[in-house]
């Protein structure tokens, strides 16, 4: 069955029917092709989000550096500036470069977004997974860590499933739990296992579980969305 980005999208947002998303994750668990399509779409969706917070934060860089220049740039009648007088606007040149730098974005091991998991909008019926699903999106981590508990211990497996509790373990830093989870993840062939390798290497490196954590590290891919952060951990390892 061939899918269109749209389909990709609403996937992505939770707008599929309980029957299309039954079907779309029963082709996504065996198409290679659409897992690199998902994939790729997740990585666009967070390349245009950063770009996105990056115009968000130019306003308020302006807005703490205005006052800054008011104070140590502001035009001087004089025409003739002694040393000491263009010593104190250097320094006051690098203060503010330094406050522009510390409030700009940085990379961190952390500093990682994930998607909403799909499935939180179920149209006609309430299901316990779309109930599941809405906890997480709505960022109730530790009620949605009993409710995926709850799905994994009286359903199927499902990889969506683990990895969005393991995603949930995680940030109430319930590393032990989450790597547990993830581990398989990452040695899988689900649509998950690429990210499953840079959460895998991110509650390692939580735990100083050093040499596993440079393992899980190194096999994140360049394209990944998480590269960046799986780099910040391996500098943190050196």
């Amino acid at each position: 069955m061939t899918y269109s980005y749209n389909d990709i999208d609403s996937y992505l947002n939770g707008e599929l029917q309980a029957e299309e998303l039954q079907q779309f994750e029963q082709e996504l668990r065996s198409n290679t092709q659409l897992q690199e399509q998902v994939n790729s779409y997740r990585l666009l969706n967070s390349t245009v989000g950063k770009h996105q917070l990056a115009e968000q934060t130019i306003p308020e860089l302006k807005q703490l550096l205005d006052p800054l220049t008011q104070q140590y740039f502001k035009q001087q009648k004089a025409k003739v500036f002694t040393l000491k007088r263009s010593m104190y606007m250097l320094a006051a040149a690098a203060s503010v470069v330094l406050i522009l730098l510390l409030a700009l974005p940085g990379v961190s091991p952390d500093g990682y977004t994930v998607d909403n998991m799909p499935g939180a909008i179920v149209r006609g019926k309430e299901e316990e997974k779309a109930k599941a699903a809405q906890l997480f999106n709505n960022e109730q981590y530790a009620e949605a860590v009993q409710a995926f508990q709850q799905l994994k211990a009286s359903g199927p497996a499902d990889a969506a499933v683990d990895f969005y509790l393991a995603v949930s373990l995680l940030k109430t830093k319930q590393y032990t739990a989450a790597l547990s989870l993830f581990e398989p993840l990452a040695n899988g062939a689900s649509v998950y296992a690429e990210d499953a390798h840079f959460f895998a290497a991110l509650s390692a490196y939580h735990l100083q579980q050093h040499e596993k954590a440079k393992q899980y590290a190194e096999q994140v891919k360049e394209g990944s969305r998480y590269w960046k952060n799986a780099k910040a951990i391996l500098k943190k390892e050196k």
